[in-house]
């Protein structure tokens, strides 16, 4: 389960970027293709935040669509329901500019 190790640095992040205040919430961005479990990260994240300042914070998560660029002829399109086909020119394949993020967008504190 990877998302523990991802967990852990998010809880990291999350006190790093607010040393002396309580953790009331933390805002995550996952991409589409990141093979992230959100509820995988609440359960870890109950688990990894107890005993600090981020324990019972409130995880919100913002999910990102994946987003490719044909090889062919440059085209961007979403990925829509695993069908790599250009709607364009219809060749398969292509590259991936968005949706494997994965990151702390933003941590709310306690005044």
């Amino acid at each position: 389960m990877h998302e523990l190790a991802i967990t852990q640095n998010i809880v990291d992040i999350a006190l790093k970027g607010a040393p002396d205040a309580r953790v009331t919430g933390v805002t995550i961005v996952i991409g589409e293709l990141s093979g992230i479990v959100e509820d995988s990260v609440r359960f870890c994240f109950d688990i990894v935040a107890e005993g600090t300042a981020a324990k019972g914070a409130n995880l919100t998560f913002h999910r990102v669509p994946t987003l490719l660029r044909c090889n062919h002829c440059a085209f961007e399109f979403k990925l829509d329901d695993r069908d790599w086909v250009c709607p364009q020119c219809g060749n398969l394949g292509g590259s991936v500019i968005q949706g494997r993020e994965c990151y702390v967008e933003s941590i709310d504190v306690e005044d």
